[in-house]
Order: C-alpha cells, then structure tokens, then sequence
C-alpha cells in the first residue's frame, strides 16, 4: 500500500557508531546502556506523530509525518549532537558514544514504507562511508561534497 504526499512519510534510520566495539571492549551491561540512553534522547525530541522502532543491534528508525527534509534534517542532527553529549560511567572510565543517521521520504506519487526504509538505509550507509557521526539526506547526496560536519554542538 503506498504513502500518499510529499515529503511525508519520513524515517530516518540510525546506527551506533562501532558499537560492536563497546560491546566487546566494556561489555553488554554497558552496551544496554549506551542504547537506553539513545532511547532517551530520542524521547525527549519526539514529537506527536513520531514513532521510533529499535530495528535490531544498534539500528534504530524513527517514522514520522509532515515535516520538511530541511526540518527533518535539523532535529536528525540535534539527536546527534545530543547522544554525543551523553555519557556512560564504566569501570574504565567515562564512556560518549555517536551516531550516524540517514533520512529517507516518500514521493509525491506514492512510496511503499519499505521504499522509504531502503532510501533512509543507503542515506545512513553514505554516512558511515563519510565517516560516521553525522546525518546524510537526499539533498546532501545531490551535492558534490556529501560529507556533512561532524556532529559536535548543540
């Protein structure tokens, strides 16, 4: 069944960055951490009409509706920067971990959620290849420099 209107819906997939390294170098208790406290800052940026999913390991997406890729694209970067501010106690010290996102929407004619999921995973794969921690859309893509600057301030 299609999604009817542009630019909506909207997801946005993210995924902890080297996470499986946290895992194996502080362990899973504080790997369950690090995800609560994703968890968390994406709470406090939701909005009505926003569901976010833990898709599977460290992969999360967030569906939401009616917003423009520039909007999307800014509250998609405050999440990072917000995530990276966060800090995990552990016995060998404090832990900050990031995240890179993709965006991904439908199209003004029509799109399956499974088209908009697989545009928001190659964004979020274009920003792994860019160097993780930070946020790729379409319209990044569509410039000759798609590397966007690492998320560092709120």
């Amino acid at each position: 069944m299609p999604f009817l209107g542009n630019p909506n819906p909207l997801n946005r997939h993210y995924a902890l960055d080297h996470f499986k390294r946290t895992n194996d170098i502080y362990g899973h208790p504080v790997g369950d951490q690090v995800l609560c406290r994703f968890a968390a800052v994406i709470r406090k940026y939701a909005r009505t009409g926003v569901d976010a999913f833990r898709l599977g390991g460290e992969e999360f997406a967030i569906v939401m509706s009616r917003m423009t890729e520039e909007r999307a694209y800014d509250l998609a970067s405050k999440i990072g920067v917000a995530f990276g501010t966060e800090i995990v106690p552990t016995p060998l010290g404090p832990l900050r971990s990031t995240v890179s996102g993709g965006i991904g929407f439908g199209e003004a004619d029509g799109s399956t959620l499974d088209e908009v999921l697989a545009r928001a995973d190659s964004m979020l794969y274009a920003a792994k290849r860019a160097g993780r921690n930070c946020v790729i859309s379409r319209k990044g893509m569509d410039k000759a420099d798609p590397v966007k600057p690492a998320l560092r301030s709120a």
